[in-house]
């Protein structure tokens, strides 16, 4: 992993967690986000004493914007591609419970089918970052993208067609030496203890102890080792052994 440039779009929580542990593990992350991502490079510096990692404040919402911001600040950062891609970007109210009969329109919009255009912002130039360097893409979603859930449904159906995307990805990019695997973390990954003793909280994980961010950026990682490279189309679940499938 060492040498190795890692962009992360979405700073937030678990964007933070993945760059860390990506830093630890010798690459150089790059941190993008619609917001500031400054604070979450701060953090990373303090916690491991070096420099801060470089950042780009890009929106996937308008993809010229976002393809010139991104190649922007990768020159600022004197590169020109990256070796690994991971997208963790979902809105900050996504795992807010709204009922599927009061939804509305703009409501719809905005948490199903945004996300669903940026994702596919993220992988139209995430094609052009990685072929140089045949490199490594990570979509990381909620697991509500495989089971669905009661009162989230904007987010699942997001999740899930972001994963059929990853998939369609996968097929198409092999012949670039381009990996693109997913992982589905359970929402408490996300901090959403609020949804405890919801729908999508069964207690019927079997290994003890709730799921963390940093359980999905170790998750990233395996993804990302060497070792892995014949994995492509693969979806980890990171949720305790709830699930268990396929």
């Amino acid at each position: 992993m060492a040498e190795r440039v890692a962009l992360v779009v979405g700073a937030a929580d678990l964007g933070e967690a993945v760059a860390h542990r990506l830093a630890a593990d010798g690459c150089e992350p790059i941190l993008c986000d619609p917001g500031d991502p400054g604070p979450a490079a701060a953090r990373i510096a303090a916690a491991r004493g070096g420099a801060e990692p470089a950042t780009v404040r890009a929106a996937p919402a308008d993809p010229d914007e976002f393809r010139t911001a991104v190649a922007a600040g990768l020159r600022a950062a004197g590169h020109d591609a990256v070796d690994v891609l991971v997208y963790t970007l979902l809105p900050a109210d996504a795992l807010l419970p709204r009922p599927l009969a009061t939804l509305t329109e703009a409501e719809w919009h905005r948490l199903a089918e945004d996300p669903v255009r940026h994702g596919l912002t993220v992988l139209q130039v995430a094609h052009e970052l990685l072929a140089p360097r045949r490199g490594r893409f990570v979509l990381v979603v909620p697991a509500i993208a495989l089971e669905g859930a009661a009162d989230l449904v904007p987010a699942a159906t997001a999740a899930e067609t972001l994963r059929a995307l990853a998939k369609s990805a996968a097929r198409r990019w092999a012949v670039d030496g381009i990996t693109v695997n997913i992982v589905t973390p359970d929402v408490f990954a996300y901090g959403a203890e609020h949804l405890r003793g919801t729908d999508v909280d069964r207690g019927e994980a079997v290994l003890p102890g709730p799921s963390t961010a940093r359980d999905v950026a170790d998750a990233v990682s395996l993804l990302l080792a060497p070792a892995a490279a014949r994995l492509t189309g693969t979806t980890l679940i990171v949720d305790g052994g709830a699930l268990m499938t396929p």
